[in-house]
C-alpha cells in the first residue's frame, strides 16, 4: 500500500523526528516495541525503514551488510584485483 503524503521532520531534543500517523502504524502493524532498520538510499535522497520481525532477527545484520558491500563497492573492486 503506497500512500503519496509529504511528511516533516521535527525538533525532539537533541534529534530530529518523523511522526507516523495512527493509520500508518496501524497498516504496518508496529508500535513502541517494534524494530526498524533504517536504510539511506546511496544517493542520500531516500530512506527507507524496515520491521524486523522476531523471525527476521538476522535481517538486521543482512541489511548492513548490503549497505556497507554498496557503500564500498569501488573499494572491494580494486582489492579483489590485488
Amino acid at each position: 500500500m503506497m500512500v503519496d503524503n509529504t511528511k516533516h521532520i521535527f525538533k525532539n531534543g537533541n534529534s530530529y523526528a518523523l511522526r507516523i500517523s495512527k493509520q500508518d502504524r496501524l497498516d504496518l502493524g508496529i508500535d513502541e516495541d517494534t524494530n526498524l532498520v533504517k536504510t539511506i538510499s546511496p544517493d542520500h535522497k531516500t530512506i527507507s525503514f524496515t520491521v524486523i520481525n522476531s523471525n527476521d532477527e538476522n535481517q538486521a545484520v543482512d541489511d548492513f551488510a548490503k549497505k556497507f558491500m554498496a557503500d564500498h563497492k569501488k573499494a572491494f573492486d580494486i582489492l579483489k584485483d590485488m
